[in-house]
């Protein structure tokens, strides 16, 4: 693509004045509006909103106004699609030596790094330099650190396409800033700012909580909440310094002298005068939904570990720029930081360690901002679908287990955005001038949300649960934080002047501490003086009806959103055993906690209310899920089940799904496949199924038929027995040793653990060792023993299984699918094999049906077809999969030997395979290419005719 004549004119005009612009009189505004703009706008971008797009939608947002104790807080351009930014670009005047200076390198990379984007830019018109920003910046950094393009003016006509094919606006919308940015991750040095404040904060948690566990006698939740209250206050006032709304360096100021934490405590009983927050809550006030905390004012802190997290909050020795750090961000460290406690040792010393229920899990796993989105957009959105900010005012829509508040985040901002779109769509000046002004107008006429207006629409809004109190706290914190977005110290100081009220409200009432599935009437017959605290404080009932009168007068939540946790770690006891028994039908399959938060939260959920949920897909078709699927099914209307592509959670080996539920009976659900490129682009197949189907079909919702496949599937069922009423699917042994961090179901406890494998061998070491083969030494017909693996089998292994198992008349089974289209493989051996889990045994000890006509089935096309119908497994992109399940339920044309043509389709068919036995058996020993090939064809010609 050739350079626009606008950018070959901007060229030459700069190269004629060049001297009168690099000398210092022509400032970084003037090469902003006469070149910098022009430069972008010929990249496609809407630089001056010349669109009159609303304030969420600009391309491009100017930002160089934030100003914070003399020095700008913002980059000049934050450059965005669909209100979400892309990259920032830091302007410069000509006079400055971009090339060779680091301050306005490292300037640009605080900013991005902050904002988790991968690529900035730094730029005067005369030098463009584009930067990595996922390499943590340090203040010692040269001005060649983390570059990776640098221009300079008289280049920009040749290396035109290059620069507009990573930084145009349809570069973008392409996908080509994507593909080029991940094309230079990985580079040594890169610290994303998630992981890297993560670890910030936990070493200020250990800092603390040993020194308040040394110089206060506290029981291990007051220190817990104790050290989370502190640093939740400091992260809020610091964030809050970065954007103008309190003096900047007041933290730092109070490291000055002694009584450190005296000082601070005094900061933090200004900001009670100021916001009104639970956050900062000392005193006894009318209306206050939560007690005051009378616990924190009262600790002795040493000086030094707060002086040492003080000091590290600022430049330049913090590499964060807090104005610009997503919430989504701080959402995402403090997940992970909730995964840890503090737990007091026999001397009273602090440690921190997991979370029993996390490290059950394997860890914590923050839902990814596009997925909340998504279900926001799906639930929230369609509920205010043709309503005016009127009649929003009493949507209710609740997280059940909102953890550090993701799902309400997103929740919020959409409404946030959604009423701004509709007050100015209705003239904002008219709702500038009400009695409570809805609107503002702020830097260059944009219209913003009052705080007032803010506020309100949290308070009606927003409502969460979690049984975790810090949790809560950080929600709070979470939501706090985004009523003061755009704000600065002087637009809250006009507004508590003219509406005599502070700035933030008392989410005391909407976020809430307590077991979303378990109500008063579990003490019923219950003696309370019987519990312990611990037990209390893990079962920690929740009244919803008492907690949330108003809301279920008017007949419960018009929106439930949220991820569920997942497993069955925070079941505790016998008790609460019965008691979901007791009041759940999905406890009927299974304690699996999702399944009955399913159950519990659409209960909540009033007429055409709407439920939207990211879970794992196997509740679709799972037997202990039947009754969860029967009571959806049978009460709901399920509105779209998306297939999302796999680990979005990272590190989480687990296939999810998006499902939409809406309160009301529902014909048609819509099915999207997205594809393993992500989940922002197109759906792979986008059809309806009618619920109506699933019910008939024994509530098993196969969400991968179409209507076109429905005929097909229902004649091999009605022509088929089950293949576990002709044969007995089993499973392998689980391979690791007793002891050696193995779970019973063969997965690692966690990725640290050491596991050995002392029982193998290559070679027979004495008459216990078994000759053994894995998945891999599995073909379709065929049975590669190589006498090269060896295992002495027996108790000490983690799942021994029973040894017959590994004898007789067998098809083994390979548990991952095979291939581009991931068939289904299957051979034969008669005789002791051992094998791990990756081979799946089916005993054939049925004398009335031979093994051949089974294998030849299963083997087929035709049921790796039904496979892929009917399987959630089977349809991942990594490791597809064959269970003992889904084998046990593959369909087997029924036969009646008496009947003549019966006989004649099962005889042809034991011939075809043994056929196909016998010729894999010559293959395998053919010497000649010629003779191989030959052999081949005649393997081909046999697997047709088995197919037809």
């Amino acid at each position: 693509m050739p350079a626009p004549q606008l950018i070959l004119d901007l060229i030459e005009r700069f190269e004629r004045n060049k001297e009168a612009y690099k000398s210092g009189a022509y400032n970084e505004t003037q090469v902003r509006r006469e070149f910098i703009d022009p430069f972008f706008e010929a990249l496609g971008w809407d630089v001056n909103n010349k669109a009159g797009n609303a304030e969420a939608y600009k391309d491009v947002i100017h930002e160089d106004a934030v100003k914070v104790g003399g020095v700008t807080k913002a980059p000049d351009y934050s450059f965005r699609i669909g209100g979400q930014r892309k990259f920032f670009v830091e302007a410069k005047q000509p006079s400055i030596n971009i090339k060779d200076t680091p301050a306005p390198a490292f300037q640009v990379r605080r900013y991005a790094w902050s904002a988790k984007l991968p690529l900035s830019i730094v730029t005067d018109f005369d030098e463009f330099a584009v930067y990595d920003c996922r390499i943590k910046p340090d203040q010692t950094d040269k001005s060649d650190k983390a570059r990776i393009k640098y221009y300079t003016c008289g280049q920009y006509a040749e290396k035109w396409d290059e620069i507009a094919s990573v930084f145009s606006k349809d570069a973008i919308l392409k996908g080509s800033f994507d593909k080029y940015a991940e094309s230079n991750k990985g580079k040594r040095g890169t610290a994303e700012v998630d992981s890297a404040f993560l670890a910030e904060i936990e070493n200020w948690r250990e800092m603390l909580a040993r020194n308040i566990a040394l110089r206060n006698s506290l029981s291990v939740r007051e220190l817990n909440d104790s050290v989370q209250r502190i640093i939740d206050r400091i992260i809020f006032l610091r964030i809050a310094e970065d954007r103008g709304i309190e003096d900047y360096g007041a933290l730092r100021g109070i490291c000055n002298g002694s009584n450190t934490y005296v000082r601070l405590q005094e900061l933090f009983e200004k900001a009670d005068d100021r916001y009104n927050s639970g956050l900062f809550h000392f005193r006894v006030e009318k209306g206050e939904t939560e007690p005051p905390d009378r616990l924190t004012p009262s600790l002795v802190i040493d000086d030094k570990p707060l002086k040492d997290i003080l000091k590290t909050l600022y430049y330049p020795d913090s590499p964060y720029e807090f104005a610009v750090l997503p919430a989504d961000i701080l959402g995402q460290v403090y997940e992970q930081f909730l995964g840890r406690v503090i737990r007091l040792t026999s001397d009273h010393r602090a440690v921190v360690e997991d979370k029993p229920e996390v490290k059950k899990a394997g860890g914590v796993f923050y839902t990814p901002t596009y997925i909340v989105d998504y279900i926001v957009q799906n639930t929230v959105g369609k509920l205010l679908e043709g309503k005016t900010p009127r009649k929003a005012e009493s949507l209710r829509i609740l997280d059940p287990a909102c953890g550090s508040g993701s799902f309400l985040l997103g929740a919020y901002q959409y409404l946030l955005d959604w009423h701004l779109r509709q007050y100015v769509a209705d003239g904002p000046e008219k709702h500038t001038k009400a009695k409570r002004p809805a609107l503002y107008s702020g830097q260059g006429g944009a219209w913003h949300l009052t705080t007032a207006e803010r506020k309100r629409i949290l308070l009606n809004n927003i409502y969460g649960v979690d049984i975790d109190h810090q949790a809560v706290e950080v929600t709070k914190l979470s939501l706090l934080l985004k009523v003061l977005e755009d704000e600065t110290g002087e637009t809250l100081n006009q507004q508590r002047k003219l509406f005599h009220e502070r700035a933030l409200p008392d989410l005391g009432g909407n976020i809430k501490c307590g077991n979303s599935l378990i109500g008063p009437d579990f003490y019923d017959g219950k003696q309370m003086n019987l519990m312990d605290t611990e037990e209390a404080q893990r079962v920690n009932v929740f009244d919803w009806q008492a907690e949330f009168p108003e809301i279920f007068k008017a007949g419960g939540f018009d929106a439930v959103i949220g991820n569920p946790p997942y497993g069955f770690h925070q079941i505790h006891s016998d008790q609460m055993k019965t008691y979901f028994k007791k009041h759940y039908v999905a406890s009927q399959g299974s304690f699996e906690h999702y399944f009955l938060f399913y159950e519990a939260t659409l209960n909540l959920i009033k007429k055409c209310g709407m439920h939207g949920f990211i879970v794992p897909v196997t509740w679709l078709t799972i037997p202990s899920a039947q009754s969860l699927r029967k009571f959806i099914l049978d009460n709901f209307g399920i509105q779209e089940i998306c297939w999302l592509p796999e680990l979005v959670f990272k590190n989480a080996q687990v296939n999810t799904l998006i499902s939409i539920i809406c309160k009301k009976p529902g014909s048609d659900i819509l099915i999207k496949i997205y594809d393993s490129l992500g989940f922002q682009r197109h759906p792979k197949e986008k059809f309806a199924a009618r619920q109506i189907r699933f019910v008939e079909s024994d509530y098993f919702i196969g969400i991968f038929e179409k209507e076109s496949d429905s005929g097909l599937l229902q004649k091999i069922i009605n022509d088929a027995v089950t293949l576990a009423t002709l044969a007995h699917p089993c499973s392998g042994y689980n391979p690791y040793e007793v002891g050696k961090g193995a779970k019973p179901d063969g997965g690692l406890q966690n990725k640290d653990t050491v596991v050995t494998k002392p029982y193998h061998s290559s070679q027979k070491e004495g008459p216990l060792w078994k000759e053994e083969i894995v998945g891999r030494d599995l073909a379709r017909y065929n049975v590669n023993v190589s006498g090269k693996r060896w295992i002495k089998y027996g108790p000490w292994l983690a799942a021994q299984r029973d040894p017959n198992n590994f004898n007789g008349k067998r098809i083994l089974i390979q548990e991952i699918t095979g291939g581009k289209d991931r068939r289904i493989i299957a051979g034969f051996y008669d005789g002791e094999l051992y094998h791990s889990r990756d081979v799946i045994p089916v005993k054939c000890d049925n004398n009335e049906v031979s093994p051949f006509y089974i294998l030849g089935i299963v083997n087929s096309r035709l049921i790796t077809w039904y496979h892929h119908k009917k399987s959630p497994k089977s349809q991942k992109a990594l490791f597809p999969k064959v269970l003992v399940s889904d084998i046990a339920k593959l369909p087997v044309r029924k036969i009646d030997l008496s009947i003549s043509t019966d006989k004649t389709q099962y005889d042809r068919m034991v011939q075809l395979v043994e056929q196909m036995l016998a010729l894999h058996k010559q293959l395998a020993e053919a010497k000649t290419g010629h003779e191989q090939t030959l052999i081949q064809r005649q393997i081909d010609a046999t697997d047709r005719q088995i197919d037809k």
